[in-house]
């Protein structure tokens, strides 16, 4: 501090050591509260950090148990398609020796 700034703060004795005392105080309180507002934006950057690392890790979950469900469903799809061509296969074979043991049964 000034000469001339210690010097008025001497000619108003206890008013004076007071005043300095709050000076003082108030650059302090200034210090905790820029290193507490700088200590919180770390702590949100590493939250939002952990925010996102999550949110991607659900997102590969997510896509993987969708792919997953997919291909079950194709791999139902294809077997009901194979099992329906197959029964209708099975079902014309029948068809066609029912017309001829009928042709045959008319026959004699």
């Amino acid at each position: 501090m000034t000469d001339a700034i210690i010097s008025q703060l001497l000619d108003f004795s206890a008013l004076g050591a007071f005043a300095a005392f709050l000076i003082w105080q108030n650059v302090q309180m200034q210090k905790k509260f820029e290193g507490l507002v700088t200590s919180f934006q770390s702590q949100l950057k590493e939250i939002d950090a952990g925010y996102e690392k999550r949110i991607e890790i659900m997102r590969e979950r997510y896509d993987r148990v969708i792919t997953e469900i997919r291909k079950e469903c194709k791999d139902k799809e294809d077997r009901l398609l194979s099992e329906n061509s197959s029964l209708q296969s099975q079902l014309l074979q029948r068809e066609r020796e029912s017309i001829v043991n009928y042709r045959l049964k008319e026959r004699d």
